[in-house]
């Protein structure tokens, strides 16, 4: 894990500032570090939604991948404590960075919330389940399609959580289709 965090770390401080680098490690090192190589990809995926800035991907794959492969005297020393440090929160800024804008969740809750009351029960039942069963669009992993169907089918916000600003604004059209 101590070589990966290095590999990983080495690709994205190329990349990324010292705010942003902390929240993208913290993210691989939860979600992805366990997954095979190839998950890399979907790694990439969650990192342009996150940071919301046109990254040259390729490029930065060609540099991870080259990091992960690659003599370890050529990486960074492991930013092990410098991670703890920053999951314990003593950066509050970096913080902000590490998740998508609670606000625009807050909001898009409130807005599903609105939208909902406006129907009635079956109607309510018709719109959930064409938005839970047209969640193909969302471009998201299986574990948060399965999280956003208990959203549309139960009202549970934990799958919106995780969503960036174009996941929301996608979700919002699906309803808006639903309607």
């Amino acid at each position: 894990l101590s070589l990966r965090r290095r590999a990983i770390y080495t690709g994205l401080v190329g990349h990324f500032s010292e705010e942003e680098v902390w929240p993208l490690l913290a993210l691989w090192e939860n979600k992805y570090a366990e997954q095979p190589p190839f998950a890399l990809n979907e790694f990439l995926a969650e990192v342009v939604l996150r940071t919301e800035r046109k990254l040259e991907r390729a490029r930065l794959y060609r540099e991870l991948v080259g990091a992960l492969t690659g003599p370890p005297s050529q990486l960074l020393p492991d930013p092990e404590e410098q991670l703890a440090a920053w999951r314990q929160g003593r950066n509050e800024a970096v913080r902000r960075v590490a998740t998508p804008d609670a606000a625009a969740q807050a909001t898009f809750l409130a807005l599903g919330q609105a939208l909902l009351e406006q129907l009635d029960a079956a109607q309510q039942a018709a719109l959930r389940g064409f938005a839970a069963g047209n969640l193909a669009g969302m471009e998201v992993g299986p574990e948060l399609t399965t999280q956003l169907r208990t959203w549309f089918e139960q009202g549970s916000a934990d799958g919106i959580a995780a969503l960036g600003l174009e996941q929301l604004r996608k979700l919002l059209n699906l309803l808006y289709i639903g309607l």
